[in-house]
């Protein structure tokens, strides 16, 4: 298998300029951008342009995979992690999950990189990949502490066991609710569900939407006339996306505290791995549960089945015996070999010496009708109908 490596880069908040295409233009000879999207794939190589230097220049998210094992995905957050250092950095503090800060200003990159060993073979559909990043990036410059945990979770899936004594961060509340949008994400980094499971277990209920409407609610009424002027011109004549960015990071600071409420860790890597395999042999048993139960069902379906045949072979013989001459009429080995055994059903259901004596009188009659069906005379033998 030759090696291949894809490369995908987007822009979320706003196009590309000129002067910005004109550097992306510089970083690889092979690639197809625009201002919103540059791609490129490699089958004897790999991409040698500047990651960080492009995100930094207009595209917002970075996504690659390889089948040498590296998968990676990076996002740029213009006002930074909307978060106190104390919170993240309890979530983005190992290896493959990293943040490097802007030297100027609030933006940096959230880079998202773990190391495997195996290969893997996703679906080759990255687009959605990337918009699933891209909605994650979106929650999180909303301040969702929950798209941190499951970034932590996709880093902590690939650690070896001799860093599974890692403790796990805080544990979000409400991790649930968000677990549909980041299933792509999860899947991407090959994040067994069942760890999820395991993980989101100590996660309470909350409302995630309700707290973020409320945030918004209290910054409106602080609102100035001249402010909300100044607002809806910008929104007309500027990117709404990148003013929605901008007005999000305004409202977190507008706040008087910023938490996302959470339970303390309490769990090591090593731990959650445990409960996932915990959960995989409550899963199987389950299945073998539902198996033995179905296999019951059929066994029950097919004797109910076979007793109603039998009652119904009892009571009228001559029409079974008429299907069995149909069957024969109809030619064919399989038609044969069904004849013989409907028979040979008909003469137990009847049982004794005239269940044996009306079957071999019928098979003999079939012999005899048809001498050089040769197949149809075998199958009767096997069933002890013909001597």
């Amino acid at each position: 298998m030759s090696e291949y490596q894809i490369v995908k880069f987007r822009a979320i908040d706003r196009p590309l300029t000129d002067k910005q295409l004109s550097y992306m233009d510089r970083q690889s000879s092979r690639a197809e951008f625009t201002k919103w999207e540059f791609e490129v794939e490699y089958h004897y190589s790999s991409f040698r342009g500047d990651i960080d230097g492009m995100l930094c220049n207009g595209y917002d998210l970075f996504l690659t995979y390889s089948n040498y094992g590296c998968r990676e995905i990076r996002m740029r957050l213009p006002n930074g992690l909307p978060f106190a250092k104390s919170v993240w950095s309890k979530y983005i503090s190992t290896e493959g999950l990293t943040w490097s800060a802007d030297k100027r200003g609030k933006a940096g990159i959230l880079c998202l990189a773990p190391y495997y060993e195996e290969v893997f073979e996703p679906d080759w559909e990255f687009d959605h990949y990337l918009d699933a990043a891209a909605k994650l990036r979106e929650k999180l410059i909303a301040g969702d502490l929950r798209v941190l945990y499951v970034l932590w979770l996709c880093n902590a899936n690939s650690l070896g066991e001799e860093d599974t004594i890692v403790m796990e961060p805080p544990v979000p509340h409400g991790m649930s609710g968000i677990l549909d949008e980041a299933e792509d994400i999860l899947n991407f980094f090959e994040v067994d569900p069942l760890l999820v499971e395991a993980a989101v277990s100590g996660s309470p209920a909350f409302d995630a939407q309700g707290a973020q409407d409320a945030a918004v609610n209290a910054w409106l009424k602080r609102l100035t006339v001249s402010r909300r002027n100044e607002i809806t011109l910008r929104m007309l004549r500027e990117d709404p996306v990148a003013l929605k960015s901008e007005l999000l990071a305004e409202i977190r600071d507008s706040q008087q505290t910023q938490s996302w409420p959470f339970e303390p860790p309490t769990r090591t890597v090593a731990q959650l791995r445990e409960m996932c395999e915990s959960l995989h042999q409550e899963e199987d048993k389950k299945k073998k549960t539902q198996a033995a139960a179905k296999a019951k069902r059929e066994a029950d379906k097919v004797e109910k089945e076979l007793q109603a045949r039998i009652a119904d072979m009892r009571s009228a013989p001559n029409s079974w015996l008429t299907k069995v001459s149909k069957l024969v009429e109809k030619r064919g080995t399989d038609n044969y070999r069904e004849a013989a055994s409907m028979l040979a059903d008909l003469r137990d259901a009847l049982g004794g010496e005239q269940g044996n004596k009306i079957a071999r009188k019928h098979a003999a009659h079939l012999a005899q009708k048809y001498p050089t069906l040769n197949v149809l005379k075998s199958s009767l033998r096997k069933k002890r109908l013909l001597d």
